[in-house]
């Protein structure tokens, strides 16, 4: 009862023992004395907040009716200046609206105080501030301007502040997602031809997946000994995010496919293996080790468990967990000969024995994933549809039309249209299309497709010239990415990263600010050779866009020939199959993705700054967005040559098997063994470094950072810790991973009184460190001609002397591209001389399984000669310069060497003239090794080929009716 009656009491109180004792209101909480009171405070706030200050209602009304008269024409003048320039401004978003600092209104208080705070760095205490005269709201600091835009000058600052010009890289204007309007328009008939187009190209691949599933069905009807159709197949029906793969040989299922009807088994065999098994073959390739490795493997948890892969030092990939496997096969009680598995004379298969994954007790039953007659119905529309598209007949043996060769200087000069990347005797295709992004229509592709039809790589120069003008100065992209404070959503990436040393292939965890301080001023081992690090896919293409909004939305906006690199569904990338698919299935990791790597001018012979010889599934573009020159001290440069002329007899050592020890070592200094990390590289096969990291910048000047337990890398080193890391100077080949010793590097008084610059490519400065901080000398290299020019070889000129004479300050990486047609000849050369290669730890590469696919090798000028005078094979070899993409075909091997520190940006993309190439890749992609790092089937080409065309058919029969409709 008590507790009702509170209920009912009113709620007034003083906040700690009284309260009021009186009865509420009905339906009110508080009585009615305390309701008026309450009622009568709001009034009085209201007329209070109403009155203007310094005046009353009842002193002068006709005063106070003025001043909100005045106040109204100010806001509508504001509104209507603000309306003018988001109308002068292309439809764009208006600059001023994302604006967080207030704007000023232009009356008599705020003409007499005039804000000084910087937009940069929000400080207002600064020597001094330019204005912007354009948007009369931002205002930049002198320091900011030199430091963040040092490319211009305070006059054009004031003209039009980077603000107004969209690439300002303030934290809060880096973070900002952007949507760029399109101003790309395709007619509705150009754009039927493309989508004809498309459909022609994909004809060949949706024939052969509609010829693969009528033999299938053909042989079930003979199996069960009565006619049948699509619709008496069983449907599998599985969600559009999950995928499907063949048990054997892990390539995608698109559709038809036989299964095993247990339940508890469920085992799934492509029509390929099917195929494959009939004609008494091992299903999936003599290479795959498919079902001989799982019957290895089922065997060995059998026996000995505790022998699993946690006892490998760290994890290895492809072709090393080959050689681990067949280590210990010996160990392990395994049949001489994997358990008979053959099809039945009927043409059915049973279902593969336990020892192959299966149950062994039924046969494997035909099912279909797909609508039925799903694949029939694309190929006749899409014969339909193409019925009267005419192929241009073009003569791929002759040299280009369009392309006007003289055989003058002009066409080695970098503003010509052609460049001359190989020397090929009666060969029409020495020269590659090489047009400016700036003289390319939108709608441009014709010239583009005429070589990219013939497998030919395209080098399109200045294509950031299209864009705002966003810095790629790594040091803005870290403070775009960097988070800090207490809600940091993205932890693990935000103070440190794992690169590769390009030394040992090993990766090693490094600070962030640390490895692009490294970027920019350079690395070296306690030896004096330089240390070169990668840092691939950061941040993750999956959090590309998230984490770097601008720098992504500028990135796509620097792609030339949007009809085929246009990576989202917006009906402008009509040529690029990747974006067809669903939007609910599952979709290949396309990009786009960051290569930030140190690069040195010339070619080391060990620890080079590379891509390794590999080959891609699809197709890719890849924009060069940043490059830094870092000099070298003479010093260094005569340590780095004695050095090389020791690797130089070590090689010929191994070549001759002069070899010392009866390991087929040279006698080195003995180094303890050390823990490593077991992280995977995503580049190659990998072992890890662990090193932890000195939260302040090894760089620094001061002098009381480093102690005696910092080594030169700015890596932390305690006493009872061992450390993975050899420095080079060792020279032995036994390269195990040593602890660093903090030591100050020779002839530190001479690179005292050798105080350098290094020059950007953003033209920005950066005072170089010296004293006894021997971790902060830098280096670069020469011009990469002048190292080509050293080889005594003359008879056939190099493809780099083609950039002879030119400033190659912003060259940043030399290309290796091969043909197609080459690619046995170079398959037999690397199987030919696979040992005189080397990989992780700097190590002889022992064992090869595919000698491109494994992403192990790379051919050195010498390699490439040898190439030439034994198979007469020679690439496309060529310098990308600063702000230069290049297009390179699905099914070109190809490595690249990197010059100078640089950034990179690529995109991957499939096109209609690459769909047979994918296919074939992934026939071949699917005869190696199940644990080999090219094995999966990420692209599905043959799901991605039919989702194309269904999508292109929508399309073009829409267009097709609305033209009708015009005439």
């Amino acid at each position: 009862m008590e507790s009702k009656a509170d209920d009912r009491r009113c709620k007034r109180s003083d906040g700690q023992k009284w309260r009021c004792r009186e009865t509420a209101s009905l339906g009110k909480s508080y009585c009615e004395k305390h309701l008026a009171q309450l009622k009568s405070k709001t009034k009085n706030k209201n007329i209070q907040r109403e009155r203007p200050k310094g005046d009353s209602d009842t002193d002068n009304p006709m005063k106070n009716c003025e001043k909100h008269l005045a106040q109204l024409k100010n806001k509508t003048r504001n509104k209507k200046i603000q309306r003018e320039r988001s109308d002068g401004d292309s439809g764009s978003e208006n600059p001023v609206k994302n604006c967080k600092l207030k704007e000023e209104k232009p009356n008599k208080k705020t003409e007499q105080r005039v804000s000084l705070m910087c937009h940069q760095c929000q400080r207002n205490d600064k020597s001094g501030v330019v204005h912007c005269s354009n948007c009369k709201i931002k205002r930049f600091c002198f320091e900011c301007i030199e430091r963040w835009y040092p490319g211009k000058t305070r006059e054009e600052i004031a003209k039009n502040c980077p603000f107004c010009c969209r690439n300002c890289n303030c934290k809060d204007c880096l973070r900002q997602f952007i949507k760029k309007p399109c101003n790309m328009k395709v007619e509705p008939s150009v754009k039927l031809q493309r989508l004809k187009y498309l459909l022609y190209k994909a004809l060949p691949v949706l024939r052969h997946i509609h010829t693969e599933q009528s033999f299938e069905l053909e042989i079930e009807a003979k199996i069960r000994g009565v006619q049948l159709s699509e619709m008496d197949i069983t449907r599998t029906k599985i969600d559009q995010s999950e995928r499907m793969y063949c048990d054997n040989c892990y390539t995608s299922i698109v559709d038809f496919h036989r299964s095993c009807p247990n339940l508890r088994c469920s085992y799934d065999l492509c029509l390929t293996c099917c195929q494959e098994l009939r004609k008494g073959c091992q299903p999936g390739g003599s290479e795959s080790e498919t079902s001989h490795q799982q019957s290895v493997e089922r065997a060995q948890k059998q026996v000995t468990k505790s022998e699993d892969n946690t006892n490998l030092k760290r994890k290895r990939h492809g072709w090393e967990n080959q050689i681990t496997l067949a280590a210990v096969d010996s160990k392990t009680d395994v049949p001489p000969s994997f358990p008979n598995w053959r099809a039945n004379p009927d043409g059915s298969i049973p279902c593969p024995p336990k020892e192959c994954g299966g149950c062994g007790k039924v046969k494997l039953e035909l099912r279909r994933k797909c609508k039925a007659n799903w694949v029939t119905k694309l190929l006749k529309s899409a014969e339909d549809v193409t019925s009267d598209f005419k192929k241009q007949d073009i003569d791929m043996s002759q040299r280009c039309s369009w392309c006007q060769l003289n055989d003058s200087e002009e066409n080695n000069d970098l503003q010509s249209e052609v460049r001359q990347a190989a020397f090929r005797k009666n060969s029409d295709d020495n020269f590659l299309y090489c047009p400016s992004a700036v003289d390319i229509a939108d709608d441009e592709i014709e010239h583009f497709q005429r070589h990219w039809m013939n497998g030919e790589p395209v080098i399109v120069r200045n294509v950031l010239d299209k864009t705002s003008g966003l810095s790629w100065e790594p040091m803005v992209m870290w403070r775009a990415f960097r988070e800090t404070g207490a809600k940091v959503k993205f932890k693990e990436e935000t103070r440190s990263v794992k690169a590769i040393d390009c030394w040992d292939w090993c990766e090693v965890e490094i600070n962030i600010h640390q490895f692009f301080t490294g970027y920019l001023e350079g690395r070296v081992h306690k030896s004096g050779w330089p240390e070169m690090l990668k840092l691939k896919d950061w941040p993750s293409s999956t959090l590309f866009e998230e984490r770097l909004p601008r720098h992504c939305a500028e990135f796509i906006a620097a792609l030339p020939y949007s009809d085929y690199t246009d990576p989202k569904d917006s009906g402008i990338g009509c040529l690029n199959l990747a974006t067809k698919l669903p939007v609910d299935s599952l979709k290949p990791d396309m990009g786009p993705k960051t290569y930030i790597a140190y690069g040195f001018s010339e070619e080391l012979g060990r620890g080079d700054s590379v891509t390794k010889l590999h080959c891609d599934m699809s197709d890719a573009v890849n924009v060069l967005t940043h490059t830094t020159r870092v000099k070298i001290a003479p010093w260094q440069q005569k340590k780095i040559e004695g050095l090389q002329s020791k690797h130089e007899a070590e090689d010929l050592c191994e070549l001759y098997n002069e070899r010392d020890d009866d390991n087929g070592r040279v006698r080195g200094k003995s180094l303890k063994k050390t823990h490593k990390l077991q992280i995977m590289s995503a580049d190659s096969a990998e072992c890890t470094k662990s090193e932890n990291i000195v939260e302040s910048d090894h760089l620094m000047p001061k002098q009381e950072q480093l102690s005696d337990s910092v080594d030169l890398g700015g890596i932390v080193r305690h006493e009872e810790t061992e450390y993975v890391s050899e420095s080079p100077d060792t020279l032995s080949l036994d390269h195990q991973r040593s602890e660093r010793i903090q030591s100050a590097l020779p002839h530190t008084n001479k690179v005292e009184a050798e105080q350098e610059h290094v020059q950007c490519s953003s033209d920005m400065m950066i005072g170089r460190l010296g004293g006894k901080d021997a971790s902060g000398f830098c280096f670069s290299g020469n011009n990469t001609v002048d190292d080509i020019k050293k080889s005594n070889v003359r008879q056939t000129k190099d493809s780099l002397e083609s950039n002879d004479g030119l400033d190659a300050a912003h060259g940043g990486a030399v290309w290796d591209i091969f043909r197609n047609q080459d690619v046995p000849k170079l398959i037999k050369y690397l199987d030919k001389h696979k040992k005189e290669f080397r990989h992780i730890n700097n190590h002889p590469v022992d064992s090869v399984v595919h000698p491109i696919h494994d992403q192990t090798l790379y051919l050195n000028e010498r390699h490439k000669k040898q190439l030439k005078q034994e198979f007469n094979v020679e690439p496309w070899t060529f310098t990308q310069y600063l702000g230069e993409a290049v297009f390179i075909p699905a099914g070109c091997p190809h490595q690249v060497r990197n010059t100078q520190s640089c950034i990179k940006v690529a995109l991957d993309f499939v096109s209609p003239e690459s769909l047979e190439e994918c296919l074939r890749l992934t026939e071949e992609f699917r005869l190696l090794p199940k644990n080999h790092r090219a094995k999966e089937d990420k692209l599905e080409v043959r799901k991605m080929t039919l989702y194309a065309v269904s999508s292109a058919l929508r399309e073009a029969e829409s267009l097709m009716s609305k033209l009708e409709m015009e005439l």
